[in-house]
């Protein structure tokens, strides 16, 4: 491509003015998470939390597959021959999109806004007790004896877990008061918290675009946004109600949820770049125009500091 076009697709994929766009974008995304899949799926880790950021990048993958069905849309013949034509609901889109803000903000949590190994080993601790306590309020008497045995053996790695965090370098250089931040949190079965030095910050899933870096004009409530589809608010049922009228509302309504979807996207694969270097080389085999494409929205909300590369200063 020479540079007016690179310029036009680059304008195009981020304005996003079609369902059409949407798809070849998502589509850009795929290529790129398939491909970090394909060729680092072997790649060594120093630890079981680095595991887990590998499977979380395939965990987003299949989260993109099952997008693009949503948004190719569905529709329904009954037996007697009446039908309804292909729709797309964003309310589906959105409850879609709250679950990728909260994986993109784990990730970011523990493996980039953590500034050294202490406080990443910390947070992943609280974040690996918060999981296997939840799972341990399912109902021990209807399991198996098999299952039986994992919850014992699980309550015995939720100790060691509690045993590691309280021997963590970075909480017993905590007072009093801040140590017993981080014990209710290990009590609340939470993880959500930041540093300030040694003073420990609570935060809650509406805070989290903060820790992201994310403009704050465009993010400060789009938790509470997205999360008023994700309930049955009698909000949710009346706007489900008008956007399938003559005007086709759910059209515009879905590019504006799906917008919010690949900002979160962007910013998960900068900061799986950033954590596994070596993948920035597979993004690189891209072509130029699906590099910006893929870096477009993390650049524009966070900044050139968070640009994966510089392919964009072709644009220029």
């Amino acid at each position: 491509m020479n540079k007016f076009q690179l310029r036009e697709t680059y304008i195009r994929l981020s304005k996003l003015e079609s369902i059409q766009d949407c798809l070849e974008l998502l589509d850009i995304f795929l290529e790129h998470l398939w491909n970090v899949i394909e060729h680092h799926h072997e790649d060594e880790v120093n630890s079981q939390s680095d595991s887990d950021a590998k499977t979380l990048n395939h965990m987003m993958f299949t989260k993109l597959t099952h997008m693009r069905n949503i948004i190719e849309g569905v529709g329904y013949t009954s037996h007697n021959g009446n039908f309804l034509n292909k729709i797309i609901d964003p309310t589906i889109i959105a409850s879609m999109t709250r679950n990728v803000y909260e994986t993109v903000a784990v990730f970011n949590l523990i493996y980039r806004s953590a500034k050294n190994e202490d406080e990443k080993d910390l947070l992943y601790g609280l974040w690996e007790s918060a999981g296997l306590k939840f799972r341990q309020r399912f109902d021990f008497e209807t399991l198996s004896n098999e299952n039986k045995r994992k919850i014992q053996d699980e309550k015995k790695q939720i100790e060691e877990i509690e045993r590691e965090i309280k021997n963590n370098l970075l909480y017993l250089s905590l007072d009093d008061a801040n140590q017993a931040k981080v014990d209710k949190k290990l009590k609340d079965k939470d993880f959500k918290i930041r540093f300030d030095g040694d003073n420990v910050i609570y935060l809650n899933w509406r805070d989290m675009y903060k820790v992201m870096e994310l403009n704050k004009d465009l993010f400060e409530e789009i938790y509470s946004y997205f999360s008023l589809y994700a309930h049955p608010s009698q909000v949710s049922v009346f706007q489900f109600r008008d956007m399938f009228g003559k005007d086709e509302d759910f059209r515009q309504l879905t590019l504006l949820n799906l917008k919010y979807f690949f900002s979160f996207i962007s910013v998960f694969v900068a900061d799986y770049i950033n954590l596994f270097p070596q993948v920035k080389q597979t993004f690189e085999q891209l072509d130029s125009y699906k590099q910006n494409a893929i870096n477009a929205y993390n650049k524009m909300l966070r900044g050139d500091d968070y640009s994966i590369n510089d392919t964009w200063r072709a644009l220029e």
